[in-house]
C-alpha cells in the first residue's frame, strides 16, 4: 500500500509537472512582422535558399528573427519560454535579453501596448534548447499579448509555456498597413536593452503602422542581390537606413541603380530615405569624422539631383537624430535604447506626413 501511494504521488508530480508546462509553439498563434508570409522556418526573414548571393553572415542574419513578434491572447497566470536555437549570436554591448531574449507587452485598459516583462536565460552555454519563465504571478484574467523575437538569434523552435487550465489563442493584429525597413545595425536594434527597443519597433507602436524589418547589421550596402529580396517584398511604402555602413565611393556607385530598380518594381510607392545619425566617437576621431562627413556630402549631392527630377517623385530624404547632449550612445556608433526612442519619434512627423499623400494613415 506503501510502495502504490509513492507511486501514485510521483506519478501525480510528473502529470503537474507537465501540465503547468502546457505548450503551444509561437509561429501557430499570430506571427507579424515578417516580410515573407511563408518561410520553411516561420522565424526566419527571408528563405536564404531561394534569394541567392549572400555571404554567411549575411545567410545568418536573414535567419535571424528581428522585427517579428507574436500576436496572442491569454488567461494564464505563468509564461514560459522554451527555445530551440540555431545560430546565436553574442555581443558585448547589446543585452543577451536583446539579441537572445523576448520582450512582452500587455495591452492596457486604455487601449495601450505596455511593457510587461523581458527576459533570457542569464547565460548562453551552447544548449540547443532552453527554458525560462518570462513572467509569473499575472491575474488570471484574458490579456492580449505582444512578445517581440530575439533581435540577433536563429530561432528554430519557440514554444509558449502556459498553466494547465489556461488558455491561448491567435491575436488579430491592429497594426495597419505594411512599412518595409531595410537599415544597418542601427535598424536592426544593436545595443538595445530588449527586443522590442530597436527604432522600427517603437515607431509601431508608437503609430499603429505595421513594420517589416529587413535590417542586416553592418551589411546594408545596396547590395543587387538585396534588391532581388527588396523588389518582391509587397509593402505600402519603404523607409531606407542605407547611409550607415557604405562609404562615400560606394553610395556613389549604387545609389542610383537602388532607387532604379526599387521604382520599377514598387511604382508610386513611396521610398523614404535617413540620412545617418551623428556617430557620437567621430568627435574626436578625426579619420572616422572625415569619413563620415564625406558620406554625408555625397549623400547630399546626390539628392539634390534625385530631389528635382520628377521621374523620382516618391523619393524623400528625411533627418533622423537619436542624440540628447551627446549622451545616448553605448559604444560610440550605436545609441541606447532611450537614442533609439528619440530616433523614432524624430522621424514620426515626417513619415507621417509624407505616408498621408498616398493615403496611408
Amino acid at each position: 500500500m506503501k510502495k502504490f501511494f509513492i507511486t501514485v504521488v510521483l506519478s501525480l508530480s510528473c502529470v503537474l509537472s507537465v501540465s503547468a508546462q502546457k505548450q503551444t509553439e509561437a509561429s501557430t498563434l499570430n506571427l507579424i512582422g515578417k516580410p515573407f508570409e511563408s518561410t520553411p522556418n516561420p522565424y526566419h526573414r527571408v528563405d536564404t535558399l531561394v534569394y541567392k548571393g549572400f555571404n554567411r553572415t549575411e545567410n545568418r542574419q536573414l535567419r535571424c528573427s528581428a522585427g517579428m513578434a507574436v500576436l496572442f491572447k491569454t488567461n494564464t497566470r505563468n509564461i514560459q519560454i522554451t527555445t530551440k536555437w540555431g545560430y546565436v549570436y553574442s555581443s558585448h554591448s547589446t543585452m543577451p535579453i536583446s539579441y537572445k531574449g523576448y520582450d512582452l507587452y500587455i495591452k492596457n485598459a486604455d487601449g495601450q501596448w505596455q511593457y510587461a516583462a523581458s527576459g533570457s536565460l542569464k547565460a548562453y552555454k551552447g544548449e540547443k534548447t532552453e527554458t525560462f519563465t518570462l513572467i509569473e504571478n499575472m491575474d488570471g484574467t484574458m490579456h492580449e499579448c505582444m512578445m517581440y523575437m530575439p533581435m540577433y538569434s536563429e530561432v528554430i523552435s519557440c514554444k509558449i509555456g502556459i498553466d494547465d487550465d489556461a488558455v491561448i489563442e491567435p491575436l488579430k493584429s491592429d497594426f495597419r498597413h505594411r512599412i518595409a525597413v531595410y537599415g544597418s545595425s542601427f535598424t536592426q536594434g544593436v545595443s538595445t536593452d530588449r527586443s522590442g527597443m530597436s527604432y522600427p519597433m517603437q515607431f509601431m507602436r508608437n503609430t499603429g503602422l505595421q513594420v517589416v524589418s529587413l535590417a542586416t547589421s553592418g551589411r546594408c550596402l545596396m547590395q543587387p542581390y538585396m534588391l532581388d529580396v527588396l523588389a518582391e517584398v509587397k509593402a505600402d511604402a519603404f523607409i531606407f537606413d542605407t547611409f550607415s555602413n557604405p562609404d562615400a565611393e560606394l553610395i556613389r556607385e549604387r545609389l542610383m541603380p537602388f532607387i532604379d530598380r526599387l521604382i520599377a518594381a514598387h511604382p508610386a510607392i513611396p521610398l523614404i530615405f535617413q540620412r545617418t545619425i551623428y556617430r557620437e566617437r567621430r568627435s574626436f576621431d578625426t579619420v572616422l569624422d572625415a569619413k563620415e562627413r564625406a558620406k554625408a556630402a555625397t549623400v547630399e549631392e546626390l539628392f539634390a539631383k534625385i530631389l528635382t527630377n520628377p521621374k523620382y517623385k516618391d523619393v524623400y530624404l528625411i533627418t533622423p537624430d537619436a542624440s540628447d547632449a551627446h549622451e545616448t550612445s553605448v559604444d560610440g556608433t550605436h545609441p541606447s535604447s532611450y537614442g533609439y526612442a528619440l530616433w523614432a519619434k524624430s522621424i514620426e512627423t515626417p513619415v507621417i506626413e509624407i505616408l498621408s499623400k498616398y493615403g496611408i494613415k
